[in-house]
Parts: structure tokens; sequence; C-alpha cells
């Protein structure tokens, strides 16, 4: 049997270590943290249902713990290493780009634009601009940062064409956790994408441990949110508000926001979040031919 199996060979260079500490201790300050072990634990692993919608899941201590343990002055010393040798960031960042618009700022603009989609999907879902928080004058740049994701996060959805459902947020993270690369050096770009990392995998775990028939999707939907990352101009540092009157298709380019989209993964997303039982077809399919040649 496979569990009989001698494994010793791939144990080589492991090297136990000893500690007097009565608690867990790491090298890794994510395992350091209980509540981080707790939070990655429970959302990697588990089912998703009505009692325990997904879209709360990185609030539930998560983004809480990565703020408590992230370490302000070295976050500040690579913002200002970055502002160095990046004008575009640096201008981004002085600049402090922080419009305060309400939803009924946003039904002015046409139904097909990006403004009036965006009123659109706010009247539908009872959603608040920026999560129902006030826009208030950052203290940090830092503090700027990550209130203008904030104020972003939506439209990234609507401009990389993830719709707005449980697996269409595949699309918005995965773009986020590329391009941010391709925009930034690498270790401020890590800062960056923490919650990314942690928000899109469990995304990941579950479509591949718990619901198969939509895990094509998933990779499809991985896929595309890398590429327009890697090809597409910053996404963080994009002027949504100057697009807000154009249809998807021309904010999209006048945002250089490349190779995106509108995807429709609802029908699969009803299986994701258990509102259906996959069909019959959906069970015995053998492959996609349609997501072959993605975009």
């Amino acid at each position: 049997m496979l569990e009989d199996r001698d494994v010793s060979y791939f144990h080589k260079g492991i090297t136990p270590q000893t500690t007097e500490s009565s608690l867990l201790i790491s090298s890794s300050k994510y395992l350091n943290s209980p509540v981080i072990r707790d939070w990655l634990t429970s959302h990697y692993l588990r089912r998703n249902g009505q009692d325990q919608p997904v879209p709360p899941d990185t609030t539930l201590g998560l983004s809480q713990e990565l703020m408590k343990i992230r370490d302000p002055a070295r976050l500040q010393a690579l913002i200002d290493r970055e502002k160095e040798i990046n004008p575009k960031f640096k201008a981004w960042v002085e600049e402090r780009h922080l419009p305060s618009m309400t939803k009924e700022d946003f039904a002015k603009f046409p139904p097909n634009s990006l403004g009036g989609i965006f009123h659109s999907y706010l009247v539908k879902y009872g959603y608040e601009v920026n999560f129902g928080r006030a826009v208030k004058l950052p203290c940090s740049d830092f503090e700027f940062i990550f209130q203008r994701f904030g104020l972003t996060h939506d439209f990234e959805h609507l401009i990389t064409g993830g719709g707005f459902n449980s697996l269409g947020e595949l699309l918005p993270y995965f773009v986020r956790m590329s391009n941010t690369y391709q925009h930034m050096s690498a270790e401020l770009a890590k800062e960056l994408t923490e919650l990314y990392v942690f928000g899109g995998f469990r995304m990941v775990m579950r479509a591949g441990l718990h619901y198969p028939t939509s895990w094509l999707t998933t990779l499809d939907l991985m896929q595309r949110g890398i590429k327009i990352g890697l090809t597409s101009d910053s996404i963080i540092m994009a002027r949504y508000e100057d697009a807000l009157h154009l249809p998807l298709p021309e904010a999209r380019e006048m945002l250089g926001v490349r190779n995106a989209e509108d995807i429709d993964s609802w029908h699969d997303d009803e299986v994701f979040i258990e509102q259906r039982q996959p069909t019959l077809d959906e069970l015995t399919r053998i492959g996609r031919p349609d997501l072959a040649n993605p975009a």
C-alpha cells in the first residue's frame, strides 16, 4: 500500500529543531499567529453555506490580524524607497486622490457606463460606496493606500470582468496579485497583497476540495486574472473616477486594462455557494472545450 512505502528519501536535509518555548514558535509571523492559523484552517477547508456567506470571510479576524502583525515602520520605509525609484508611484501617493462620492452621485451616469453599472450594483445588492466607511484624511502614506484599496475594489470587479459573485471575486484577486508585482518592487508588492493571497486562495482551495464541477471555471478565472494583471497598467493607481462616464470597453481602454472581458460565472457560482446541486450533465461532463483558449 502507498502508506507503507519508505519516504525517507524525501526527508534528506531536514534538521530537527528544539526550543525551550512552551508555545508554538516559528520563523513565520503568520504561523506564529493563532488567529491566522485558526482562520486559515477554517476558511481553506470549510464548505460554503447559507449560515456563513463567502464575502465576510476576510473580515472575520484575518484583516484585523494582518494589520496587527504588520510593521508600520518597515512598510513606510518600503514606501519611501519606492517613491525614490518609481516616479508614478510617488506621484500617486503624494496626490492622495480620495474623492468622497455617494451612491446618489453615481445615479447621474448613463446606465451602460462604468459609473452607471456600478450604481445599479449598489442598488441591486443594497451595498454602500467604500463598504459604508467614510473617507477620511489619511495620516500616512500607507493609510492612504489602504483607504484607496477600499474605494476601488468594486471598480476592479467591473473593469476586470469578474461578476459580483463569489467565483467572480477570483478575477480582481488574481489581477491584483499579479499586477502589483508588475508595477512595484517585490517587497512592497508583497506587503500590499497579503490579504489577497489569503483571500484569493481560500476560493481556490474550496473549489478544489468541495466543488469539482466548478474547478475548470476556477482555473480559467485565475489565469484570466493573471493575464490581465501582467499586461495592464497599474490597477491600484488607476483613476477610475475619470472613466465613470464611459462604457466598460472604453473605460478599460482609457485605464490601460488589457485582455479583460465580462465573464459569466453565475451558473457555476450557484453550485459553489450551494444554492443548487450540480446537474447530471455537469457531473459527467469531460473537459471544457470552451475554456481551451481564454482571452
